[in-house]
């Protein structure tokens, strides 16, 4: 049975060939969607609403599955007529184990159970390999559920062995994705690339539909994450979110999810929170709880800062959803924002069962980050015994950022500060950015070495932190008082005239000087409650300007250019640095750690902002063009990579930093990835019009073309 000879029996409305389209072996292409086709398909076989043949009923379901609508799968999957499907046993355990997945997605572990068990017995009683397959599929998402992970492992092995036989390619780089998903939840990270990239394969080989690969890339990103290659890490997932978004697919919430979980990593905390509310949109239009659960967690995270309030509410939500993922990321973030607002006995409380939930799952990461949320808890020589166990279980599983951050923890509790800088900056070498202390964890309990009186955040969403603590919004009086303090941090302690500050704040309006008086005194009470310094201390105002005394408040953007200019300046005079100074290349690392997001990206179409942001963001380019090519220069290809994989992130159309990427994975012997590069370099070029360089060309020693 092919689509096409469905549409034609659909096109003619004939009910007798509907049947026989669907009826007979199974047909993949069919499988992963055709939601609106077998929709039809259904209303002219039963116009009533009534009963439907099984062969329609358990592809129909199968497509609102993959389309996130688990409710009307369900439904779908009840007008079966039961008849009818005792006489088609193939049909039927395809139609339990579609409705076993479905339950599984709403976290219904005893009906899922049910409904496996009931599709292994008819498919093992068919004979058909494609319907054991499935399943085995099935069975192996149930034993998550129970947190039987031993049984799960055996249900994939069984299922991967039945495709094979049955030649069901879909399902084995089904299969291949969920083992390499199971490594990913064991910490096992480099294990699961394998299995991944077979996934990725299979898929491609068959030109599977987007929301198959996309599942694939979602999981690679989440590997890539785990080991530390952030950058690469955001480029599967950008891809995976591009794919599912045009096809509209449920993994669109998954993929949202992984992007959040990076960002927060990284410290973009605004990119975070943009990235975990799209996902929660659609987990509460399609009840999938799998995407819920880990949205609200990782939001939870990155508003604490911002929102404490708002952070409290969605821990409790997150803990209050069923999930087949398992509790341990809501009872990380309950315990994380509970540090981070003073309940110390809560986060201690949240911390023990998150301890216990990551053992019984063989969760070393959740585990790992338990014992480092305990180690803040107490004193002694049981806080160092609990980081050092907890680094033990980062390096087991490869995860570069976790040992770092582990390492920052250490070096901080044994009071050892030449050790706390350098693991701060391999944090920063991996792409953490400097805002990670935004997030609820470990580098926003440890805070930062050096805290201004007052900083004003650009980058990224706007902040202003007075000691460490951020601002509450009852101190503003108006948003025109913010608006203020924006335009003068955009000119970075330049003065900005008194005319020229009230034009930005009231367009087209006169007198607005006393107005313009009200906003600066309430501008110095923001800035200093207490009343502790001079009135132009923090703000310096005379008849005819007004500026912000870079010597008394720091900004992020002042900060980043200084460290950007001096690292770029240094690199091209030759300047290698005195013993015991940083060298360039570790210089241009904590330069673009400093650039945590575009330049106010909560307000990006204000004039004032446009051409400050362009600014920065040519800087901060051209600080990860340099960074990327002297790691290249000193034959550090793998450092290099993510940095190439960013710019591209960054500037698709960018020819020079494809070259380098393409070239450099090659020399890294990643020749799959190269082959993937070159194809997304092709594919870039061609919507701009312009040749793309031949394969030959940029790998002169290449045999194959990728």
């Amino acid at each position: 049975m092919t689509s096409s000879a469905l549409e034609r029996a659909v096109a003619d409305g004939d009910v007798d060939a509907i049947v026989r389209a669907v009826s007979g072996p199974t047909d993949e292409t069919l499988r992963p969607g055709e939601v609106a086709l077998l929709e039809r398909a259904a209303a002219l076989v039963a116009p009533t609403g009534g009963p439907l043949p099984t062969s329609i009923a358990w592809r129909l379901g199968y497509a609102l599955h993959q389309a996130g609508s688990f409710a009307d799968a369900l439904d779908v999957y009840d007008r079966v007529d039961a008849d009818e499907a005792r006489d088609n046993p193939v049909d039927t355990a395809f139609l339990l184990s579609s409705r076993a997945s479905s339950l599984w997605a709403t976290g219904d572990a005893a009906a899922s159970r049910a409904a496996a068990d009931a599709a292994l017995a008819a498919a093992q009683a068919s004979g058909d390999d494609a319907a054991v397959a499935a399943a085995w599929v099935s069975q192996a998402l149930v034993c998550v559920l129970e947190g039987d992970l031993d049984a799960n492992l055996v249900a994939y092995r069984k299922g991967l062995a039945a495709a094979e036989r049955a030649g069901d390619v879909l399902t084995q780089a089904r299969i291949h994705n969920n083992l390499g998903s199971r490594c990913n939840s064991e910490g096992r990270y480099t294990d699961a690339l394998p299995y991944l990239d077979r996934a990725i394969a299979l898929a491609e080989s068959v030109s599977a539909p987007a929301p198959v690969r996309a599942l694939s890339l979602v999981t690679r990103g989440d590997a890539l994450l785990g080991l530390g290659r952030i950058e690469e890490c955001l480029a599967e997932l950008h891809l995976a979110r591009d794919l599912t978004r045009t096809s509209e697919s449920p993994l669109l919430g998954l993929a949202l999810v992984a992007i959040g979980d990076a960002n927060r990593l990284c410290g973009n905390a605004t990119q975070a929170a943009i990235a975990y509310r799209e996902a929660l949109v659609i987990a509460e239009r399609t009840g999938n709880a799998q995407v819920a659960v880990p949205a609200l967690s990782g939001l939870a995270r990155a508003l604490v800062v911002d929102d404490v309030d708002e952070a409290h509410g969605l821990v409790k939500r997150a803990l209050d959803q069923p999930s087949a993922i398992g509790q341990v990321d809501p009872l990380l973030a309950a315990g994380w924002v509970c540090l981070a607002t003073g309940d110390r006995d809560a986060a201690g409380d949240f911390s023990r069962l998150a301890v216990r939930e990551a053992g019984r799952r063989h969760d070393a990461r959740g585990l790992a980050e338990a014992l480092e949320l305990q180690s803040l808890l107490v004193t002694g020589p049981r806080a160092l015994d609990l980081v050092d166990e907890a680094g033990t279980l980062w390096r087991s599983t490869a995860n570069a950022v976790g040992i770092a951050t582990n390492q920052t923890l250490r070096a901080r509790a044994g009071n050892d500060t030449v050790q706390e800088q350098a693991a701060r900056r391999r944090l920063r070498a991996l792409g953490v950015r400097d805002d990670a202390t935004r997030i609820a964890g470990p580098l926003q309990a440890l805070g930062t070495a050096d805290r201004a009186r007052v900083s004003i955040r650009t980058l990224g969403a706007f902040a202003v932190l007075c000691e460490g603590e951020p601002v509450p919004a009852s101190a503003w009086q108006s948003r025109k008082s913010r608006d203020a303090l924006k335009i003068l941090a955009g000119k970075r302690g330049r003065p900005l005239t008194r005319d020229a500050l009230a034009d930005h704040l009231w367009p087209d309006s006169d007198g607005s000087g006393n107005r313009l008086s009200v906003v600066l005194s309430t501008l110095r009470s923001v800035l200093d409650p207490r009343k502790e310094h001079p009135s132009d201390h923090f703000l310096v105002a005379d008849r005819e300007s007004v500026r912000l005394d870079n010597d008394h408040v720091e900004i992020d953007a002042v900060v980043f250019t200084q460290t950007a200019t001096s690292a770029l300046r240094a690199l091209r005079s030759g300047e290698r640095g005195r013993p015991g100074e940083l060298g360039v290349v570790e210089e241009l690392e904590r330069a673009a750690a400093m650039y945590t997001g575009h330049y106010l990206e909560d307000d990006p179409y204000s004039d004032f902002t446009v051409e400050v942001r362009d600014e920065l963001l040519t800087l901060s380019l051209e600080v990860k063009r340099e960074l990327a090519l002297a790691l290249i220069a000193r034959g550090e290809k793998q450092r290099a990579i993510p940095w190439l994989v960013g710019l591209i992130a960054d500037d698709p159309y960018d020819e020079p930093s494809h070259h380098h990427l393409i070239t450099t994975l090659h020399e890294a012997r990643r020749h799959g990835e190269a082959r993937r590069a070159y194809r997304a370099y092709a594919q870039r070029m061609k919507e701009i019009g312009t040749p793309a360089d031949p394969v030959e060309q940029l790998l002169p020693s290449a045999r194959t073309t990728p």
